[in-house]
């Protein structure tokens, strides 16, 4: 089921990475101003959904290193694991768009 969800959350990004969504408060990486200049928001969410494919696909590789060697303890948490490894993705890849504002 973890695959799955590694899949939707691809999906639910490619909109973003291909410049489909238009600058709103709902769906997409909400930086500050860019909501403001839309070719600002369309470049850092085209950004952020590479980087963020990029991890999903790291990230469903480390899952299934853990299920394929992972012991009979840590096979019990991968789901906590996986939570883990997606926040830490948000996270790191909203940290790198901060990175790439203008100071």
């Amino acid at each position: 089921w973890i695959t799955g969800l590694y899949a939707a959350l691809a999906a639910a990004t490619l909109p973003l990475l291909l410049g489909l969504v238009p600058p709103n408060r709902w769906y997409g990486f909400r930086l500050p101003g860019a909501r403001l200049d839309p070719e600002r928001w369309y470049e850092l969410n085209a950004l952020g959904g590479r980087y963020f494919v990029a991890a999903l696909v790291i990230c469903a590789g480390l899952n299934a290193l853990i299920h394929w060697k992972g012991t009979e303890p840590v096979l019990r948490i991968v789901g906590w694991i996986n939570a883990g490894l997606i926040l830490l993705s948000f996270w790191l890849v909203s940290l790198e768009l901060v990175q790439s504002l203008p100071h």
